[in-house]
């Protein structure tokens, strides 16, 4: 018999990260093959891309199409090429680098060979949607880092988007007031976990079941309510909306790209935007972050350090519920739209991905937030131009597209708290 050294899980897992960065190089080599030879054959060498600043300047700059899409192809397989031949200590370090550079690149050229000549791509109206429509993964996603750093898992996002916009949605209408409205979404989101913290604390019971359970109570109670209240009275759903700042921060709104971006956006952005790095800070700079993640990782540890283990993941999730509360407002009021049977459409569970592929840190979920807030901010603009050549039924499907992808690609390096999802009796080793 072979006497085990310790150092095999190490070893297992540095292989497979190993292979799957030369599973990305050969990807990323293929597709820029595929993207640019397909460019060499089928794009007319006269044609051009043009690139607008459409909200602050009247500028724009036109660049050959096919020139575009030959260079980032060439500049992508680069990046393939450098994962597969560079030393695996320098990979190690700028892997996330190259293929974030590299996917970067494939996505501009092939939006450059999409967008329809003399149409002009909206720099700034996609770059300021992408961070506006990266809010409910954003809220959604730091509530699931909260409840699962903690050893809960949060199943029920979805229910808590769904309680949110719609507590928003009456509250904002039967008072005027947008602010009420947001108030009482986070009140919402904060009761619609507290069974699932009861729950999964006191009795123990399965934790995903539970959340399935409760997404199903949502959805079934606020569509009665919707048909109860809001159907039978109009004025029940027509919440107030909060404006944008742009217009009180005068020159700084004007600045290009960065003005529609970070200065003339409402109130929700600037929340999200505080909320991860107080998400991010609490959780790595303070007693309570330290506690959090050492019930989350070894609870029995933390049980023997004297903290009472149950007691912070009942009050985690509350936390949790809250944010997630919150992010249901966004659905209603920061949208201007009233409320409507089931309109969160599962974004609720794509908010579980970008988690995951944020791996459980509050600025790995910002960054993967606006990949998907991104891929809606396309779809939008591409639903719009004249002359689409994709059918919108392929673009309804791309934010699902690039969750199917993102999570493939991402999801077998993420490893999750140790102790996600297991009940704890106190006093148990």
């Amino acid at each position: 018999m072979r006497a085990s050294t310790g150092t095999e899980p190490q070893v297992a897992v540095s292989d497979q990260v190993f292979r799957r960065r030369t599973a990305a190089g050969y990807g990323l080599i293929g597709t820029a093959v595929v993207l640019g030879g397909l460019g060499l054959l089928l794009i007319d060498t006269g044609r051009t891309t043009t690139y607008r600043l459409d909200q602050t300047l009247d500028a724009s700059w036109t660049a050959g199409t096919l020139a575009v899409v030959a260079t980032l192809s060439v500049l992508a397989a680069f990046a393939g090429v450098a994962l597969l031949v560079l030393p695996k200590s320098i990979v190690r370090r700028y892997d996330g680098g190259l293929i974030g550079g590299a996917v970067a690149a494939l996505v501009i050229a092939a939006l450059s060979w999409t967008v329809t000549p003399g149409v002009g791509f909206p720099v700034e109206f996609v770059l300021a949607t992408t961070l506006f429509l990266a809010l409910p993964f954003i809220f959604g996603a730091l509530s699931g880092v909260v409840a699962e750093r903690s050893g809960v898992i949060n199943l029920g996002i979805e229910g808590q988007f769904l309680t949110g916009a719609f507590t928003a949605a009456l509250l904002a209408s039967v008072t005027g007031n947008a602010y009420i409205g947001m108030l009482a979404a986070t009140v919402s989101g904060i009761c619609s976990t507290l069974l699932l913290a009861w729950l999964a604390t006191r009795f123990q019971v399965n934790q995903v079941v539970t959340g399935i359970i409760l997404n199903l109570l949502a959805l079934g109670l606020t569509g009665f309510l919707y048909e109860r209240l809001m159907r039978a009275d109009g004025s029940l759903n027509q919440p107030a909306t909060v404006q944008r700042v742009g217009d009180s921060l005068g020159f700084l709104a004007r600045i290009p790209i960065l003005g529609p971006v970070l200065f003339n956006q409402n109130i929700f952005v600037y929340v999200a935007l505080a909320c991860v790095c107080a998400v991010s800070f609490l959780l790595f700079h303070t007693r309570w972050g330290l506690r959090t993640r050492a019930v989350g990782e070894h609870p029995a540890a933390a049980d023997a350090a004297g903290i009472n283990v149950n007691r912070l993941r009942f009050w985690n999730v509350t936390v949790a519920g809250a944010l997630s509360g919150f992010g249901g407002a966004f659905f209603t009021i920061a949208n201007n739209v009233s409320f409507s049977k089931n309109m969160t459409a599962g974004l609720g569970f794509v908010a579980l991905a970008v988690m995951i592929v944020g791996r459980w840190r509050p600025f790995g979920v910002l960054t993967a937030a606006l990949l998907f807030g991104f891929s809606s901010a396309l779809q939008r603009f591409l639903n719009t131009m004249p002359g689409n050549p994709i059918p919108t039924e392929f673009l309804g499907m791309l934010p699902y597209v690039v969750t199917l992808v993102v999570v493939a690609g991402f999801i077998g390096r993420a490893v999750a708290p140790a102790a996600d999802g297991i009940p704890y009796t106190p006093g148990s080793k």
